[in-house]
């Protein structure tokens, strides 16, 4: 609630105040303190207060940002924000009411794909910030642009990367996208490279997905993507649902029902308030977890043996 106080106070000053150096001193402090306030969301343990109260923090940051465009905490925290927002908020309720209401699921996915692409564009801000000239190479020759990357820069290669795909999944028929899917892949790459236990092995937890959901005519592996999967188990200690369930979408492309009961239980099983840091996610992910449980119908075209009910 202090917080809170403090930055209204900071808001209103900014607004009001007449010097330039002033108001940028007040804005610094204003995005400072909210690029530093991730906990607030991350330890939440009401998923659906935090989707309610997001919109408002990803147009605050927004807002913060347009008086100090450079502040590259705060140009972190939105491209996060934007695209757990359209991950968590508009495509996983796209995925549950797709039967119900296709109309709708088109709509959030349409949005989605926007909220991704806008944390994708901060990112890449980020990282123009730290190399100047990044983004004109990353079109010309991307791998050389990557190239000049470093461990300071991992946070901001992770969510570029990520959201860059994420945008994809929301469209898959955008010939575009796929392209350009491939860049995406290549910054999550280098997160490997420069700290692969980043947020708990998240660029593994990306490649169980990213080499899972391919064939090996498009560069696919499922053996790849299970080295991953153990790779990611080994860092976060089967601390995060998510884990699980990216392995999960291996085992339902297989019609593998039994290995993929055995991973949505054990992402069922993982107590969300031991790991306070992860609640929120891991919350949600289990949301997801029980949504395929009870409509296991539409992920397998085999009859559930009774020995599995």
């Amino acid at each position: 609630m202090k917080k809170l106080c403090f930055l209204l106070v900071l808001i209103a000053f900014s607004v009001v105040s007449n010097g330039c150096s002033i108001k940028a001193i007040a804005l610094n402090s204003v995005g400072d303190a909210l690029s530093g306030g991730g906990n607030v969301f991350t330890s939440d343990n009401d998923p659906d207060l935090v989707g309610d109260a997001l919109p408002f923090s990803l147009k605050l940051y927004e807002s913060v940002l347009d008086g100090v465009p450079e502040h590259k905490g705060l140009i972190l925290s939105t491209a996060k924000a934007f695209t757990m927002y359209a991950y968590a908020f508009l495509q996983m309720e796209a995925d549950t009411i797709d039967k119900q209401d296709y109309e709708k699921a088109k709509y959030l996915r349409a949005r989605a794909f926007k909220l991704y692409l806008r944390g994708r564009d901060y990112a890449l801000k980020g990282l123009e910030l730290n190399h100047p000239g990044f983004n004109e190479l990353l079109k010309k020759d991307y791998k050389a642009a990557i190239a000049l990357t470093n461990k300071e820069d991992v946070p901001l290669l992770y969510w570029a990367g990520s959201s860059w795909v994420a945008a994809l999944t929301t469209d898959k028929g955008n010939m575009q996208m796929v392209q350009e899917s491939t860049i995406g892949a290549a910054l999550v790459g280098r997160v490997l490279e420069l700290d692969e236990t980043f947020d708990e092995g998240s660029a593994h937890d990306f490649f169980i997905s990213w080499d899972g959901s391919r064939s090996e005519s498009m560069g696919g592996s499922e053996k790849r993507a299970r080295e991953h999967f153990n790779k990611a188990i080994e860092i976060n200690k089967g601390r995060k649902v998510s884990t699980y369930l990216s392995l999960a979408a291996i085992s339902q492309g297989k019609q593998d029902l039994k290995e993929f009961k055995e991973l949505v239980d054990k992402a069922l099983s993982i107590d969300v308030d031991k790991y306070p840091e992860s609640r929120l996610s891991n919350i949600i992910f289990q949301r997801r977890a029980q949504f395929m449980l009870d409509n296991i119908n539409d992920y397998f075209l085999i009859d559930e043996p009774a020995d599995l009910k």
